[in-house]
C-alpha cells in the first residue's frame, strides 16, 4: 500500500509540473496571439493553483522579508524573489515600501482581480496589482540584493490574527528600517519639473519657517504668482504652471491613504520615488510646510492666481501634516521642535500633552480626512505613530486592541468614548457632529462621537498658542455624562438658546457666480446695526464670514476691510455680466434686480464698502452696459487690466473666506438675529446652542419623539457670542441629551 501511495503522489506531482508547464505555454502562445484577457487569465488560473502560500502564522515577534535577486546583465519581465522569515530583533539591514495597493494616480480606473501581475517567491508565482509590480521592477534595478518589507507580501492579508499581530509593530517596522521607499508611479514630464521645483522650495524653508515660528505669523502670498509676496515667503517664483506641474505629484493617490502617515512619520530616511527620479522626503515635507505657511495655499485658489485647483491645495496641505507628524515623532532631534511646541494641535484641550490620549487626539486631528480601504485602519493605521510617542516619552503604551471582526462603527465610537473619559473635555463635541462625516456614518454611529473626517472643517484647528481661543460657555466647566448603553450624552445647554435658523445665505459655488441676494436680505433683516457688537451691519458680515481672524490674530485687523470691498465689487460684477449672457438683456431690468443690494448700500452701509446704485452704473457704463457719450468706455484690455487689479485686492479676503467657507458652511441668521457660519447641512428650524465646557456653539436638530433630546449636527461660528458674552448675561443652564 505504501508504495502504490508514494507512485500516486509522484504521479500527482508530475501531472502538476506537466500541467504548469502547459498553462504556461498556452498563455504565452495567446499573448503572442495579442489575446491578453485569457492568457492573463490562464496565468491567474496557475499563480492560484500552484503559487506561493504563506508559512505558519506570524506572531508579533518575528517579521518576513523579500530578498531582491542580485544585479543581472539579463533583466527579467517577472521579479524573481525569496522570501524568509527573521525575529523582529535580528532582522538583517532592509528597506520598507510606501506605495498604495490601487492605482498610482486617481484618474486610473481602479483594478480588478484581471489586472493582477505575476512575480516569483521561492519559485513560485504570486499575483500582484500593477502599482506594487511597477514598484518592485524599479527597486529590482535601484536596490538591486537587499532586502525589502511590503506589507501586501510579507503579512499574510487572508489571515486576520496575523494582520493584527502585525500591524501592532508597524511602528516597530518602520522606525527599524534603514530606508524607507515611497514609490508615487511612473514619472511624466510634469512630475520631473515639479521635483525640481520642489527641491528648488526647500532650499531655505527651514529657516523661513523658523522665523514664522518665533514670530508668531503667516505669509501673505495670497497671490500664487506674486514673485514679490512669494519671495517675502522665501518661495521661489511660480507660475500657473509651475502650480500644475506640482498638482501632478501632490494629488496622486498615495497623498490620501492613511497607511503612509506612521509609514513616513516613523521612517528614519524616506525617500520618493517617482519612476528613476528620487529625492529626499524632506524636500517635499518643507516645500510643503513653505507653501502653507506662506498662504500660497490660499492664494491658489483665489480670483487673482488662474490654478482654482482643490485638489492641489488637498495634496499640499496633506503634505504639510505629514510633515508635521514627522517632525513631532523625531522629538528632541527636529529642528521645528520649537515651532511644533508653539502650536495648539489639541482643539484647546488642555491635558497632558504627553499622554496617550494626547497623542492618539493629536494624530488623529493632525490626519483627518485620509481614507483607508478598511474602515477600521482610520484608527488601526495611526496606532504605531502613538505607541512610538508613547515610548519616547515614557509612557505606557495603547492598551486598544487591534481587533478585525470588530465593526467600523464599534471602532470608532469605542475610540470617542475613550477619548471623552480620557480629556474630561466636551471641546469634542465641536468635532463632531452629522456635518463632520460622510454619508455612511452619519447615522450609525452617535453624533457626538467625532469621525476625524474632512467632509466638515471643525472651527478648531491647529493654530499658534498666542491666538485666542473661542470660549462661547465663558468659564464654566463642563458637566457631562456618558450612557453608553444607550449610547447617549447628557450635557448641559444654555437657557434660552441662540435660536433657531431663521435664514439661510447661499454656498459658496453660488456666491462665486454672483448668486447673493440672500445673503443681502439677512443683512436687511438684522438693521444697519448688528446689535451684539454694535459694529455696522456690513462690517459684521465681514468679520462673521472669516470668523473675524486672518489665521493668527482675533479679531481681524480693520485693514481687511479694503479687500473685502473689492472682493463684493467683484461678486457684483459677476453677477451683472452673468445676468448679460442670458436673454433677455435689458439693462435696466438686470440692474433693477440688485435692488435689496443698492437699498442696503444707499441708505443702511455706514462702511461705504458695498457698491452703491450711482457707483455701479458708471462702473457699468465704463463697461458699455450703459451708453452714455460723456463716459469713455474702457477697451478690452483695459477691462481687463482693471478686473485682474481688482482680483488681486481681493485676494487677501478671498483667502482667509476659503478657508472657513470653501465647502463647508455659509452664512445664517436665528430668529434673535444672530448672524452664524453654519455647516452646509443645517437647516432652517435648527437650534443654535451653547453647551457648558464646549468652546464653539453648536447646531442641533431636535429629535421629535423625545423632548430635549438631540442630534448635533455641528460646531458654528456666531459673532458676537464667542468668549462668553451670551451666558454672562441671561443663561440659566439646562439638561439636554444627544443621540
Amino acid at each position: 500500500m505504501a508504495l502504490g501511495l508514494g507512485a500516486r503522489l509522484r504521479a500527482t506531482f508530475s501531472l502538476s509540473s506537466w500541467l504548469q508547464h502547459l498553462i504556461i505555454w498556452v498563455g504565452s502562445a495567446f499573448a503572442r496571439l495579442r489575446l491578453g484577457s485569457t492568457a492573463n487569465s490562464l496565468l491567474q488560473i496557475k499563480a492560484s493553483i500552484f503559487g506561493f502560500r504563506h508559512s505558519s502564522p506570524l506572531d508579533s515577534r518575528h517579521i518576513r522579508l523579500l530578498r531582491l535577486p542580485a544585479p543581472s546583465t539579463r533583466p527579467s519581465a517577472c521579479p524573481e524573489l525569496t522570501i524568509e522569515t527573521f525575529p523582529i530583533v535580528e532582522c538583517p539591514p532592509y528597506i520598507a515600501l510606501s506605495y498604495t495597493w490601487g492605482p498610482p494616480e486617481p484618474s486610473i480606473a481602479p483594478y480588478t482581480l484581471s489586472n493582477r501581475r505575476i512575480i516569483r517567491i521561492n519559485g513560485r508565482p504570486f499575483l500582484i496589482f500593477p502599482n506594487l509590480f511597477d514598484a518592485l521592477t524599479h527597486l529590482v534595478g535601484a536596490r538591486p540584493g537587499q532586502y525589502v518589507w511590503i506589507d501586501g507580501i510579507c503579512i499574510n492579508q487572508a489571515d486576520l490574527a496575523e494582520r493584527a499581530s502585525q500591524v501592532s509593530i508597524m511602528n516597530t517596522i518602520y522606525a527599524g528600517a534603514k530606508e524607507t521607499v515611497i514609490w508615487l508611479g511612473p514619472s511624466n514630464p510634469a512630475a520631473e519639473r515639479a521635483l525640481s521645483k520642489l527641491e528648488e522650495m526647500a532650499t531655505n524653508a527651514e529657516s523661513q519657517i523658523m522665523r514664522w515660528g518665533k514670530e508668531q505669523s503667516f505669509g501673505d502670498a495670497f497671490i500664487a504668482d506674486d514673485a514679490l509676496a512669494l519671495e517675502r515667503s522665501g518661495l521661489p517664483p511660480m507660475t500657473r504652471s509651475d502650480w500644475s506641474d506640482l498638482a501632478s505629484i501632490v494629488t496622486r493617490t498615495w497623498f490620501s491613504r492613511v497607511w503612509i502617515i506612521q509609514e513616513v512619520a516613523l521612517s528614519s530616511n524616506p525617500t520618493i520615488f517617482v519612476g528613476h527620479r528620487s529625492i529626499p522626503w524632506s524636500s517635499l515635507g518643507n516645500a510643503a510646510l513653505l507653501v502653507v505657511g506662506s498662504n500660497a495655499i490660499s492664494g491658489i485658489m483665489a480670483f487673482g492666481s488662474g490654478v482654482q485647483d482643490f485638489h492641489l491645495v488637498q495634496g499640499v496641505a496633506f503634505a504639510s501634516n505629514l510633515q508635521i507628524l514627522r517632525e513631532w515623532c523625531r522629538g528632541d532631534e527636529s529642528p521645528y521642535r520649537d515651532v511644533i511646541t508653539s502650536h495648539d494641535f489639541l482643539a484647546g484641550i488642555d491635558i497632558d500633552g504627553q499622554s496617550l490620549s494626547a497623542a492618539l487626539l493629536k494624530v488623529l486631528l493632525i490626519s483627518k480626512g485620509c481614507q483607508s480601504t478598511c474602515r477600521q485602519d482610520r484608527v488601526y493605521g495611526l496606532l504605531g505613530i502613538v505607541n512610538h510617542i508613547a515610548k519616547w516619552t515614557n509612557a505606557p503604551v495603547s492598551s486598544l486592541e487591534i481587533n478585525y471582526s470588530s465593526s467600523p462603527d464599534k471602532v470608532l465610537t469605542d475610540i470617542g468614548l475613550f477619548l471623552y473619559h480620557e480629556t474630561e473635555s466636551l471641546h469634542l463635541l465641536s468635532l463632531a457632529g452629522e456635518a463632520s462625516r460622510s454619508r455612511v456614518l452619519a447615522t450609525t454611529i452617535p453624533s457626538w462621537i467625532p469621525s476625524f473626517e474632512i467632509a466638515h472643517t471643525p472651527i478648531l484647528g491647529p493654530n499658534y498658542k498666542s491666538v485666542s481661543i473661542f470660549s462661547a460657555s465663558g468659564s464654566s466647566t463642563a458637566e457631562f455624562q456618558l450612557d453608553e448603553t444607550q449610547r447617549r450624552l447628557h450635557v448641559k445647554a444654555a437657557s434660552p438658546n441662540l435660536g433657531s435658523i431663521e435664514e439661510l445665505g447661499e454656498e459658496w459655488p453660488d456666491l462665486l457666480a454672483g448668486r447673493f441676494l440672500s445673503t443681502i436680505t439677512i443683512l436687511l433683516h438684522c438693521g444697519g446695526t448688528y446689535k451684539y457688537t454694535n459694529q455696522p451691519i456690513v462690517e459684521s458680515l465681514w468679520r462673521t464670514l472669516i470668523m473675524d481672524t486672518n489665521l493668527f490674530e482675533r479679531p481681524a485687523p480693520s485693514a481687511l476691510s479694503s479687500s473685502f470691498k473689492s472682493w463684493f465689487l467683484m461678486l457684483t460684477i459677476t453677477a451683472i455680466l452673468e445676468a448679460f449672457i442670458k436673454p433677455p438683456r435689458f439693462a435696466h431690468d438686470i440692474f433693477d434686480s440688485l435692488e435689496p443690494l443698492f437699498i442696503l448700500s444707499n441708505s443702511l452701509d455706514s462702511t461705504n464698502l458695498l457698491p452703491t446704485s450711482d457707483e455701479m452704473i458708471h462702473l457699468l457704463r465704463r463697461f458699455g452696459c450703459f451708453p452714455d457719450p460723456t463716459v469713455p468706455v474702457m477697451t478690452e484690455s483695459e477691462g481687463n487690466e482693471f478686473m485682474e487689479r481688482l482680483g488681486r485686492e481681493a485676494a487677501s479676503f478671498e483667502g482667509l473666506l476659503r478657508a472657513t467657507l470653501l465647502f463647508s458652511r455659509r452664512l445664517a441668521r436665528t430668529v434673535r438675529g444672530l448672524l452664524c457660519l453654519v455647516p452646509l447641512t443645517a437647516q432652517i428650524g435648527d437650534r443654535v446652542i451653547i453647551v457648558k465646557g464646549c468652546p464653539t456653539p453648536l447646531v442641533m436638530r431636535r429629535v421629535i419623539e423625545e423632548e430635549d433630546t438631540f442630534r448635533l449636527v455641528g460646531d458654528t461660528y456666531v459673532h458676537g457670542v464667542m468668549y462668553g458674552e451670551h451666558v454672562a448675561t441671561e443663561a440659566l443652564w439646562r439638561d439636554i441629551v444627544l443621540i
